[in-house]
């Protein structure tokens, strides 16, 4: 008798015994202990003298609203400072956040977000907006960030996106 068939042997008695555990059991009891405390045991609750039942579950009266709420950029500024937060941590997810969306299609989403990973995993050097003057006001119309980036070692790579307002909030959009 080869190993393979005296191991196959030997599994086939354990299971058939109850030596093994049982298929779709683990063995694991799940007991209710003081002051409804779960306790979990290799051994049936009536065992460790405890109730085997399960916790009693409250229905809620009310709902809690547990809901993050998100705050727009509202300044420029608040913008800006979300942008390097952003750059400075690496997260492409934080930087898509800032991003105006309105008119990407599929395709477009897809590859900008392909750029914004790129974007995201660069150093940043330096950020600065550019604004643009009418009648003595000053306009935010792009946003510039040099970074380094590994396939330009000792050099910065510059990269911007023009800013829009839209529903009262600032948004990145379109490079």
């Amino acid at each position: 008798m080869t190993r393979t068939q005296l191991g196959l042997l030997l599994f086939a008695w354990l299971v058939m015994s109850g030596h093994g555990a049982a298929y779709g059991s683990t063995g694991i009891y799940r007991c209710v202990g003081d002051n409804e405390v779960p306790v979990f045991s290799d051994r049936t609750c009536s065992a460790l003298g405890i109730d085997d039942h399960k916790p009693k579950t409250e229905v809620a009266t009310t709902l809690e609203s547990k809901s993050v709420r998100y705050d727009c950029s509202r300044r420029i500024e608040t913008l800006q400072t979300r942008v390097r937060a952003a750059l400075e941590t690496g997260d492409i997810n934080q930087l898509a956040g800032l991003y105006h969306w309105m008119d990407a299609t599929t395709e477009t989403a897809d590859m900008l977000m392909s750029e914004l990973q790129v974007i995201s995993s660069r150093r940043l050097a330096t950020i600065e907006m550019e604004s643009l003057e009418l009648e003595g006001m000053a306009y935010p119309t792009r946003l510039w960030m040099d970074q380094y980036g590994a396939e330009r070692p000792g050099q910065t790579i510059r990269t911007g996106f023009n800013l829009v307002m839209a529903s009262g909030c600032w948004w990145l959009s379109s490079r």
